[in-house]
């Protein structure tokens, strides 16, 4: 098989992480890592070969970044989930003792 397969799932890779406004779907993303695999099992090594290594990586680099910032922003949301739940028993147990 040539690299073509394989070249267009990394440039799909690429403008994936390139779009700010995208938004990674499990599915997806499951479906893509599938057909990369494939393409990366089947692809020939020709002398191009280390500049797909190069640009899969950097895609690869460039999504864990955006997985950071998911990350990130999941911890928040959790942080301030967990401060209004400790407000809210708080304030059960002050009207509890306030009867």
């Amino acid at each position: 098989m040539s690299q073509a397969v394989l070249l267009a799932s990394i440039e799909q890779m690429e403008a994936w992480v390139a779009d700010p406004a995208w938004e990674p779907a499990s599915e997806a993303l499951a479906r893509w890592h599938a057909d990369f695999q494939a393409a990366l099992a089947q692809a020939e090594k020709g002398p191009d070969w280390p500049e797909l290594l190069a640009r899969a990586h950097a895609a690869g680099r460039q999504l864990e970044i955006r997985t950071m910032k998911f990350a990130k922003l999941r911890d928040e949301m959790k942080a301030e989930l967990n401060a209004y739940e400790r407000g809210d028993r708080a304030l059960r147990g002050y009207r509890a003792s306030a009867r």
